[in-house]
């Protein structure tokens, strides 16, 4: 009787043991704008009389997800497991560019959609790269690869590309830095490519 007893009381321990366990925390980042070193002001006496629509923004497709990339290597990229963005990139950046144009007065009018009339312009955005890159020495750089153009409605040419590819590195490797880091870099790279759409504009 004592075997079976003692093979009980083993188990018994072994299940509690697993159920102690602490479970891995999933943590969950953002992109937000900032509070707006970065913003570009448009003289009211000269902004343009002009519509621009947004388009929502295309992220290729092995950053187009929650899951936060690392890449390791040349070719080589993995994902963390329990760190994820919020929502996808997407969702972040397309109210990113529509609020700070609009804030910037860079146009008259900027939205996703226009149901009363045709817009002046159409702004697509592409995002190539959107990772975590681990150096040889095994510290964090945010890495953001991205291009801004403006297109035309009429005539259905572009206007203006504003292109840039940036890797900045994080004092620790803490992906809320990360975070961070691309919100600053998407800012500046947006701001850019509103001062040239300014100057574009102010041109023509």
């Amino acid at each position: 009787m004592r075997l079976p007893i003692l093979l009980s009381l083993i188990t018994a321990f072994l299940v509690a043991g697993c159920g102690s366990q602490k479970e891995a925390i999933k943590r969950y980042y953002v992109i937000e704008s900032l509070n707006d070193s970065t913003m570009i002001s448009t003289d009211p006496m000269h902004q343009p009389d002009a519509w621009c629509e947004v388009d929502e923004v295309e992220v290729y497709p092995a950053f187009d997800t929650r899951r936060i990339v690392l890449r390791d290597n040349s070719h080589q990229v993995r994902y963390f497991g329990n760190h994820e963005w919020a929502v996808p990139p997407a969702d972040f950046l397309t109210p990113i560019i529509i609020d700070y144009l609009a804030e910037s007065g860079t146009f008259a009018r900027v939205a996703a959609r226009f149901w009363e009339r045709t817009p002046d312009y159409r702004l697509q955005t592409t995002i190539f790269n959107l990772e975590v890159v681990s150096s040889q020495r095994k510290t964090f750089e945010a890495h953001l690869n991205l291009k801004f153009d403006l297109i035309d409605v009429d005539t259905d040419a572009i206007l203006l590309t504003h292109t840039a590819d940036r890797k900045s590195p994080l004092r620790e490797r803490d992906l809320n830095l990360l975070a961070s880091e691309i919100s600053l870099i998407f800012h500046e790279e947006l701001a850019a490519f509103a001062s040239k759409t300014k100057e574009t504009l102010s041109n023509q």
